[in-house]
This record gives structure tokens, C-alpha cells and sequence, in this order.
């Protein structure tokens, strides 16, 4: 059976404290996440100032068949109209109404009216409508009126899925299995979902459950991240749907991504991935004393098994994307060549999650392809404080076809001004990088024992009309680390464009 995806990461996910997620971050996950094939991704609230960005920069994404959310909070009585009328003005394909359930009866009749006004309102203007009954298993507990007169609601008026939120975390099994089998009775024609919390450690456990009584939606986030204790992860959830239940949650071929899809998003709100997390963890798949068999193929997720290949996870595409750039890998020995290659790299810092434009150029360089358009001789960066004002001058020095090249720039920031003195040396041997931008950069202290004296790693976001990329550089040094990623990030410009590396056709000049 096609189990859907209801992905709440760029929502939920980022109510965990300490999770944080820029604009450009969201849209890179919501990319991934579509490419996964996932059927529903929740962008947020469009009548709220952060959120809005999200809904208009979201118009220039190929989502394919993931139907990006736009969420509106109802209230009884009709109140809560201006978020919906914000909802349908962000243009997103899927309304998500979320309706706070109270328990017992007196709130089941203020509920049917507004929300199947609601719903109605959403069909007419051509969207899909999600229902997310906040509360549901709460309000069964308590009698079940407000619960299931809801779904009903929400059924007859047209709602294409009926979510089912345990708001608190505290439902057990046996309850989610009740609840949802009734509200699979008064839904008629609509899906049925589940949005499990973890408060009692069952997030996962629920949603499984949830789906052996008849839900066909599973909301969840990428690796479980949420406010208190957390969500459904949607690791576990796709793997144990697909692998243990024999459903169908993800694209076809899509699984083996998922250890790729967790380390991403964790380089992305700065966590380390947690090497025990079920399935894609560093450790899930480690023999132990009993050496028994794991309980599925780690090659399924896109892991591997055994200490002794534990750096070798995280590339479930390295040798796919080596051989398509010539590496000779064909077989087990050149295979773990390669992986060591890599593995060696990581020992270093590097994390390939979200610098994949990076790892791109590792293996460019694996197979004797990565092409040289420049090299760095010398880099100064100056921070400058004039008439109680700060900013930062960069001065670089570049190899350019046998070239010395000189040139100076100012910018808001070490990362901002390296990038405009690279480009200004460069622009006249590579006109193609005026289209190219610096989108954001940040950074991360390594863990390490020797105090402050340990490595940065730097992320740098790129883009041009087309495409955007991510690179990474790791060092002891905060601007070599920025120098790395920078350089990189031009470099994979002109890979991807496949330009070649030309002399510069007017006089050398410094400047």
C-alpha cells in the first residue's frame, strides 16, 4: 500500500531548541525531501513575516509530486479568517488547517460549522485541504464527541486528509489504535493521517500502529527533531514502512537516501548526527559480541555494516557518481580505495552534507578530472574600523593561466569581502561567474581537546539563475577554512557550466 509522507521538519522540526533553519535552508530541504519523494512538505504559516518568504521563493522550485503546505490556525466560531486568507494568497497547492481540539462535547458544535466553511473555502480556490485535528486522542479520551465530530466534518465538507495530532506525546498504542480505527469510520472518502509526538517515546511506535488501522498519511520529521521531545522521525517511520511493513512510502530507489537525507539536515541546523540513531546512526549497524545479522540490509538506507567501515558511511552514491567521472571502481577493492579516499577527507572535518558541490570536486579530483581555472598564491584579510565605523578589506593574489593577478575588496564580513576580491581577480578570465552569487555562509567549531586552538569548519551557499550549491572548508584557521569554501564554490561554477580554462585576453594588469 502507497503510504504518503507528511513532512513537517521546516515547521515542527525547527520548535526544537536549538534547531534553527534559514530561508535557504528550508528550500534546500524541501528540494531534498521532494526529490525523496515525499507527498506533502509543511512550509508554515504565510501571514507570518519569516514564513511568507518561504511561500514566494518557494514558486521557483521544481517540488515534482511533494505538495508544499501552507498552514492556518481555525478557531471556533469562524475566528482565525485572516490566516486562512493568507494561506490561499501564498499560492501553495495544499491548505493545512490546524484545529486546536478542546475536549468533550460542548466544543464538537462549535467546530463543524467553521471548519467545513473552511474546508469549502479551500476547495473552491482549487486547493487540496489537510485538516490537522490538534488534540484528536485527548479529546477521545475524554468522550470522543469533539473528536470525531470533527472528522465528520471535516469528511462531508470535502477534506482530502484528516490528520490525527497526539498534541501531548502521551497516547499509548493501544489508544492510537482505537482512535484511528474510529475516525476510519467517520471519514468516509478521506485519508487518514497520523501526528505522533514522542513525549512517552512512542512517536514512531504510534505512527506505525496508526497505519496497520487504516492511515495512509504519516506526518513526521527528518531525524525526529521537534519541540519537548521530539516527532516522529521520518527515518524511522519510511525504513520500518517499507522494510518491515512492505508499504510504499517513499519513490522508488529512494530509500537508500535516507542516511544522506539525516547527516544533511543535521550539518544544516549545526547538530552532529547521532551515531546510535536507528538505521542511519554511525553505529546502528556495529557488530557486537553476539554477531548476530542485522535486522535489515544496512545497504537499504544507504549505511553499512560493521566497525571497520564506519567512516565509510554517509556516500550511498559515492561510487555511482565516481564511475559516471571515470574512477576505475569496479570492483570491492577499488570500491573501498575510493571510500578510504573519502573517509580520510572526513577524518579531517569535512562533513559532505550540505557541500555536495564540494564532494562533487573530491571525486573530480579521485578521477584526475578536476580541472585547475586558478590557484591562490596569497590572501590577506583586514578588518578596518574608520571614524567609528567597521569593515572588512580582502587582498588576494591568484594563478590565472601563468598569470600573476592582483585585487583588492570590501566587504561586510571576512567571507563577503574574500568572495568580491576572488571574483574581481577572476572576472575578466571568467566572465561566467557574474551571474553566480554568495547566498550565506556559516560556521562551526570542531569538537576537539585542544581547547580554542581546534578547527572551524565554514559552509558556504551559492547560486545563479539555475542552480544552488553548497562547499565546505575545514582548518585550524577561520579565513583558510572561508578561503576553502570560497574557492570551491567558483571552481564547481565553472565545472558545472563546463567552461574551460582560458588566458585572459587583455593585458595583465595589477589593480
Amino acid at each position: 500500500m502507497k503510504i504518503a509522507i507528511y513532512d513537517a521538519t521546516l515547521t515542527e522540526g525547527t520548535r526544537q531548541a536549538g534547531v534553527q533553519l534559514s530561508v535557504r535552508d528550508k528550500l534546500r530541504v524541501a528540494l531534498r525531501l521532494a526529490e525523496l519523494g515525499v507527498a506533502f512538505v509543511e512550509g508554515g504559516w504565510p501571514g507570518a513575516r519569516g514564513d511568507a518568504e518561504i511561500f514566494r521563493e518557494a514558486r521557483q522550485l521544481e517540488l515534482g509530486g511533494a505538495r508544499l503546505c501552507a498552514c492556518a490556525t481555525l478557531q471556533p466560531g469562524g475566528r482565525g479568517g485572516s490566516e486562512l486568507r493568507a494561506a490561499l494568497r501564498s499560492g501553495a497547492p495544499a491548505i493545512t488547517l490546524r484545529v486546536p481540539l478542546a475536549s468533550g462535547r460542548r466544543a464538537a458544535a462549535g467546530w463543524r460549522g467553521a471548519l467545513a466553511a473552511a474546508v469549502k473555502a479551500v476547495r473552491r480556490d482549487g486547493r487540496a485541504a489537510i485538516v490537522d485535528l490538534d488534540g484528536f486522542f485527548d479529546a477521545q479520551r475524554q468522550g470522543g464527541a469533539a473528536a470525531l465530530g470533527a472528522v465528520e466534518a471535516a469528511a462531508r465538507a470535502g477534506a482530502e486528509v484528516i490528520l490525527l495530532g497526539d498534541v501531548r506525546g502521551g497516547a499509548l498504542p493501544s489508544e492510537i489504535e482505537a482512535g484511528v480505527a474510529a475516525a476510519r469510520r467517520a471519514a468516509g472518502a478521506a485519508a487518514i493521517g497520523i501526528r505522533a509526538r514522542d513525549d512517552a517515546g512512542l512517536a514512531v511506535a504510534n505512527s506505525l500502529v496508526a497505519v496497520g488501522k487504516g492511515a495512509s498519511v504519516v506526518a513526521a520529521t527528518v531525524n525526529g527533531y521537534g519541540e519537548r521531545c521530539g516527532a516522529a522521525d521520518l527515518v524511522a517511520v519510511a525504513a520500518a514502512l517499507e522494510l518491515k511493513l512492505g508499504h510504499q512510502a517513499l519513490a522508488a530507489g529512494q530509500l537508500r537516501r535516507l542516511t544522506s537525507l539525516a547527516h544533511f539536515v543535521a550539518e544544516l541546523v549545526d547538530r552532529e548526527p547521532s551515531r546510535d540513531q536507528p538505521y542511519v546512526g554511525q553505529d546502528a549497524f556495529a557488530g557486537g559480541a553476539d554477531e548476530l545479522a542485522p535486522h535489515v540490509d544496512p545497504e537499504a538506507v544507504g549505511n553499512r555494516a560493521g566497525p571497520a567501515m564506519a567512516d565509510e558511511r554517509g556516500h550511498p552514491g559515492a561510487l555511482r557518481v565516481a564511475r559516471a567521472l571515470g574512477l576505475p571502481a569496479r570492483g570491492e577493492r577499488d570500491a573501498r580505495q575510493v571510500l578510504e579516499r573519502l573517509a580520510a577527507w572526513e577524518r579531517r572535518g569535512f562533513r559532505y552534507e550540505g557541500a555536495e558541490a564540494s564532494f562533487d570536486l573530491v571525486l573530480r579530483a579521485l578521477a584526475g578530472r578536476r580541472r585547475e581555472y586558478f590557484r591562490v598564491l596569497a590572501y590577506r584579510v583586514l578588518d578596518v574600523h574608520r571614524e567609528k565605523r567597521g569593515f572588512t578589506e580582502a587582498t588576494v593574489e591568484l594563478a590565472v593561466s601563468g598569470e600573476h593577478v592582483h585585487a583588492a575588496a570590501l566587504g561586510v564580513g571576512p567571507v563577503n569581502a574574500l568572495d568580491q576580491a576572488l571574483r574581481k581577480a577572476l572576472e575578466l578570465h571568467y566572465p561566467e561567474l557574474s551571474s553566480m552569487k554568495l547566498v550565506q555562509s556559516r560556521s562551526k567549531s570542531l569538537a576537539t581537546d585542544v581547547g580554542t586552538a581546534g578547527d572551524v569548519r565554514v559552509l558556504v551557499d551559492s547560486a545563479d539563475a539555475r542552480d544552488h550549491w553548497g562547499t565546505a572548508g575545514v582548518s585550524d584557521n577561520l579565513l583558510d577554512a572561508c578561503r576553502q569554501a570560497l574557492v570551491d564554490a567558483i571552481e564547481y561554477k565553472l565545472a558545472k557550466d563546463d567552461v574551460a580554462p582560458h588566458p585572459r585576453r587583455a593585458r595583465p594588469r595589477s589593480r
